[in-house]
């Protein structure tokens, strides 16, 4: 597989130890000219970024990890279970257990440009058999989403993180916080 989904490098982290499983997403600046973030695959390498990665917005807990010199650290899949469109800021409130972003992101992430839909994807992830270090290539840089690695990575033998029943009983509770307060 080579498609992968740029997301904080803390945030892969919580993904990848089970601490977390959602994303949000509104999309980067390339998508903004197309109606925002648009799922291009249910499935998807992680892509560890430091772009627009700041502690500010992160719960003050959480470790904030450096870029290291020019190699990416890819080691975990993700697949999306569901998609929920503009969930309402009462249920992302009700969800602060659930991620490592702090009500700051949260917020503004909400009020970033309210004419592009908030995305709260639910990901279901496995860590590679093998952490594939790739060097980081200008092509991967920029406020975009999507990017298509140069080297093909190997998915197969991946360990889910979560065993079956965790992972359902916390995306079932998502899914009804969610739905429950709606906007």
């Amino acid at each position: 597989m080579n498609v992968a989904l740029k997301e904080w490098a803390s945030v892969v982290e919580a993904l990848s130890s089970g601490r977390q499983i959602l994303l949000l997403r509104k999309g980067g600046l390339a998508e903004a000219r197309r109606g925002g973030f648009a799922l291009r695959r249910r499935e998807f390498l992680l892509f560890p970024t430091f772009e627009h990665q700041h502690r500010q917005w992160l719960k003050p807990q959480v470790v904030v990890k450096e870029p290291n010199s020019g190699l990416l650290r890819i080691s975990v899949l993700a697949e999306v279970s569901d998609v929920i469109e503009n969930p309402s800021r009462e249920g992302l409130r009700r969800l602060f257990e659930e991620h490592v972003w702090n009500e700051d992101f949260i917020s503004m992430r909400c009020a970033y440009r309210p004419d592009l839909p908030l995305q709260l994807l639910v990901v279901r992830v496995a860590r590679l058999a093998t952490v594939w270090e790739i060097p980081d290539r200008p092509s991967y840089r920029g406020c975009k989403s999507w990017v298509y690695l140069s080297e093909e990575v190997d998915v197969e033998g991946t360990t889910l993180v979560l065993p079956d029943a965790e992972f359902e009983a916390r995306r079932q509770k998502i899914l009804e916080t969610v739905r429950t307060f709606t906007d």
